[in-house]
């Protein structure tokens, strides 16, 4: 496996150009769990990006900004710090602060993936 910070800042660079849905299609596993907050997680890489792609056509624009992250090469735990501008359709923003503890595996893809996050804050 790459070293972990270097998957985890080329997963970022997808994340912040706007190509999320192509970060998960690289960087997932097969049997990847996603869970926000408390919910049941979302398992599979295909749910979850068909979830991630539904979330993502509702809007015309988001802006993702990485503002802390740190990254465990020996336990395989990457967490961080976002704030997400969202521009829906409807031209309604909001912004989303949230934490998100991704845990990876030997072979250098996501296998859990939880958000943590209160409420959106309008913009």
């Amino acid at each position: 496996m790459a070293v972990l910070k270097e998957l985890v800042q080329a997963l970022n660079f997808l994340i912040l150009n706007g190509e999320t849905i192509r970060g998960m299609e690289i960087y997932y596993a097969e049997n990847v769990e996603m869970q926000d907050n408390e919910l049941a997680p979302r398992v599979g890489k295909t749910n979850c990006i068909t979830v991630e792609q539904n979330n993502l056509s509702k809007l015309k624009d988001i802006h993702c900004k990485l503002l802390s992250q740190a990254v465990n090469e020996e336990t395989l735990v990457v967490l961080s710090e976002w704030e997400n501008t969202y521009t829906y359709k409807d031209n309604r923003v909001f912004i989303l602060r949230t934490v998100s503890v991704q845990h990876w595996n030997s072979k250098g893809l996501v296998i859990k993936e939880k958000y943590y996050y209160k409420e959106f804050i309008k913009g």
